[in-house]
């Protein structure tokens, strides 16, 4: 009998004990890391945290390391930048990762931050391995040789690649990253196929979500035979500029930006279809996505730019509801739409065609279109 009562005392002790106990967060990360030079005071890291909210913090390098600690749900690609880091994505003192719930070290040296040693996260070893695979496809991308119908192909082939890992690894958050990275650039039915196809948890990750809010939002894209949908905004007179003045003409939006080197690159071509085609009823309106409006129009003024402007702005381009670009569906520049003297749009070009039309595909459509049209 005092055996039996000693037994459930000590049943009941231990039962205690473990409520007092500090419970583990199975959420939390440790972050250790070392850097290799004598010029980075701190890091700073962004990520998405346990509570869904975005987080960016600096964090200080004290005799070559830094130490964090946080929590967050899902494995999720973050951003590790430093007091050295420019401003482009491919910066030597700026890396990419898969942070997740774990004793995570990363060991890092100045302006090699993409040669990182990761280690302590398995979707970091995932992401790492298919980076491998695409690596010599964005090497080629590079030489300055490679033409643009090269490039596209290239561009398909990694895309390929990603998506196709995608379907044969349905666990992984990596495959999600990509599912939802093309998101905007899949069919509707390609995309829920995708969704349909990962795993329950995956689908509650930050980018699960994503993918999910990307089907329920889903807009037809309005393409050749479409209403060409109606704006109106100022212009970079200060003047109001819409769509419907410009009925009887034949009209191009030209979305770009003066960041964009590829826009830069096509100035000249597009000026010279002005200038040809002007004259025949071809009117041009600009839609910037610059940073502020004076560089803007100090781009307008520098490259000469003889036609109609108005300022979409480089946080807004893609996701207000109303803005021009979503309008439009654009989702990469350059990009050019084709619309036709009864507002219906005609075709789609380059950044807003899934062929990437070229503008010599554009020349074509407007010679046939204007060529009756005298000088």
């Amino acid at each position: 009998m005092k055996i039996k009562i000693l037994a459930t005392f000590t049943l009941v002790v231990i039962i205690l004990t473990s409520c007092n106990q500090p419970k583990s967060n199975s959420n939390a990360f440790t972050l250790k890391g070392t850097v290799d030079g004598p010029n980075t005071e701190y890091v700073v890291l962004s990520y998405v945290d346990s509570s869904n909210v975005d987080v960016t913090d600096t964090i200080t390098v004290e005799n070559n390391s830094f130490f964090k600690q946080g929590s967050l749900i899902h494995p999720h690609l973050v951003s590790l930048t430093s007091n050295l880091t420019g401003v482009y994505m491919e910066d030597p003192n700026r890396l990419r990762f898969f942070l997740e719930p774990n004793e995570m070290e990363i060991n890092i040296k100045e302006d090699q931050f993409p040669d990182a040693l990761v280690t302590g996260s398995e979707s970091q070893i995932e992401y790492e391995h298919l980076a491998k695979k695409i690596k010599p496809y964005y090497e080629k991308l590079k030489l300055k040789e490679t033409e643009r119908e090269e490039a596209r192909k290239l561009f398909a082939e990694v895309k390929n690649i990603q998506l196709k890992y995608a379907i044969n690894n349905p666990h992984s958050y990596v495959s999600a990253e990509m599912i939802d990275f093309y998101s905007d650039k899949l069919p509707i039915d390609s995309l829920k196929m995708f969704y349909a196809g990962l795993d329950p948890i995956i689908k509650e990750s930050l980018y699960g979500l994503d993918i999910q809010e990307s089907i329920k939002s889903f807009i037809p894209i309005v393409d050749s035979g479409d209403v060409a949908p109606g704006f109106s905004s100022e212009n970079s007179d200060g003047n109001v500029l819409s769509l419907n003045q410009f009925k009887g003409k034949t009209v191009l939006l030209d979305f770009g930006a003066a960041w964009c080197v590829p826009c830069k690159k096509e100035i000249p071509e597009v000026k010279r279809i002005f200038d040809k085609y002007h004259s025949k009823g071809l009117e041009i309106i600009g839609v910037s996505f610059d940073k502020d409006k004076t560089i803007w129009k100090e781009n307008i003024q520098n490259e000469k730019l003889d036609w109609h402007h108005i300022y979409e702005g480089n946080e807004n381009w893609r996701v207000e509801n109303g803005s021009i670009s979503k309008s439009y569906q654009v989702q990469a520049i350059p990009a050019y739409i084709l619309i036709d003297e009864n507002g219906i749009i005609i075709d789609r070009y380059r950044g807003a065609d899934k062929d990437d039309k070229s503008l010599n595909d554009l020349e074509g459509k407007l010679e046939t279109l204007l060529s009756t049209n005298s000088l």
